[in-house]
């Protein structure tokens, strides 16, 4: 009987360690001269930079074929990285999306500061709204940009056509 008991007391002590370790998950926070940063870092692949919100219907709805994407392509030359714009007190919500969805790609969420300074080092021509996704060839360079929600073959489409491209 004490085996049992024993047993009981160590699961629930493991339920609440793993529940404390999830609730201390943090989303590492990007400015726009860290997004350059990590573009930077990965010069030689095709790079799927996505921008997104927790309180946005249609990044919910695309935020799938993201994750299908960056499966079916991680070790094919292309990287995904997604970035939400939500703010940084909704970090937990963004944290538990991300889990809800299984996103293993890289994650950032937006560094409180100038909005219109992030725009800019993302892309001057963005209007801010969301989702908002550009496809960079491999030498770093917008090979694609994507306003609105889309689909996981609107995605691949244009992640094959820049990863054909000539270097």
């Amino acid at each position: 009987m004490s085996r049992w008991i024993s047993a009981a007391v160590i699961g629930t002590l493991v339920v609440g360690i793993v529940a404390v370790a999830l609730a201390a998950a943090k989303v590492p926070q990007i400015d726009g001269g860290g997004i350059k940063k990590e573009l930077a870092k990965r010069k030689g692949k095709v790079v799927v930079l996505n921008l997104w919100a927790t309180w946005c219907p249609p990044c919910r709805e695309e935020f799938p074929a993201l994750v299908k994407l960056h499966n079916a392509y991680r070790n094919r030359g292309v990287d995904v990285i997604v970035v939400s714009v939500d703010d940084i007190d909704a970090e937990a919500q963004v944290v538990q999306f991300l889990r809800s969805q299984g996103a293993k790609m890289p994650a950032f969420i937006k560094k409180p500061g100038n909005s219109e300074a992030f725009i800019n080092a993302i892309d001057k021509d963005w209007p801010g709204a969301v989702p908002y996704t550009v496809v960079y060839d491999r030498t770093g360079k917008p090979f694609a940009r994507l306003l609105g929600d889309h689909t996981f073959q609107q995605f691949e489409a244009t992640v094959k056509k820049a990863l054909a491209q000539r270097r």
